[in-house]
């Protein structure tokens, strides 16, 4: 665990997925443990989203779980507001008790990569990886298009963002059929009743210029 840079792929807090942002202000979600004294142990812990938590741990010799005997933090202000909500919620999953247990535990995915799970004394869970998801990745597990092939309407679902997006359809020769802002509050119906049977594309982009694709068939 000590001498890795740790990147945050999901954030799980009572049973709900946070993924971090990524923006112009904040690439990468990023922790590391690391020794500050003889041996090659980690008794220390660092992450930052705008600003830094630094900590001191101490070890259970005989069992994957740590716990926080001293926590400090920097005192900056995150530029967007997105990153400011994202940065609190993911404070206070290391804003235990001094003394409280932590679980972790170190596994290999299928294409070689390390990932680390912590879980908090409440039982939420962060999730790191040794690399660096692309942007499809952090965004693409947030939105979900169905029916897919639709008819009349298509339907945009979001695990955590109440946005404000900005929808644009189309062709498959990259040809924009349409555009509409919408405020996503759980699901949303779009109108694909005039188009065409086909294969077609719904670009989906935030308020931070974040856009993701989703494929999909009217018929």
């Amino acid at each position: 665990m000590a001498g890795v840079d740790w990147y945050l792929q999901d954030l799980i807090i009572n049973g709900e997925h946070y993924p971090p942002p990524r923006n112009s202000e904040i690439q990468n979600v990023q922790a590391r443990f690391y020794a500050i004294s003889n041996g090659d142990s980690a008794d220390a812990f660092i992450t930052f989203v705008c600003n830094e938590i630094y900590g001191l741990l101490i070890y259970d010799e005989f069992n994957p779980v740590f716990s926080f005997t001293y926590q400090e933090n920097t005192f900056i202000t995150c530029t967007l507001q997105v990153n400011e909500d994202y940065e609190g919620l993911y404070f206070n999953f290391f804003y235990a008790p001094f003394g409280s247990i932590y679980n972790y535990s170190i596994t290999t995915d299928t294409n070689g990569y390390k990932v680390l799970l912590l879980t908090s004394p409440t039982g939420d869970k962060a999730i790191y990886g040794d690399n660096i998801l692309s942007s499809e990745d952090f965004y693409s597990p947030q939105f979900a298009i169905h029916p897919n092939p639709a008819k009349n309407e298509l339907f945009l679902t979001a695990k955590n963002t109440t946005q404000n997006l900005k929808i644009k359809i189309f062709n498959i020769e990259g040809k924009q059929l349409s555009s509409k802002s919408i405020t996503l509050q759980d699901q949303k119906a779009i109108d694909v009743s005039q188009l065409l049977n086909g294969i077609y594309f719904l670009n989906i982009e935030d308020e931070n210029g974040n856009t993701i694709i989703k494929k999909f068939m009217k018929e």
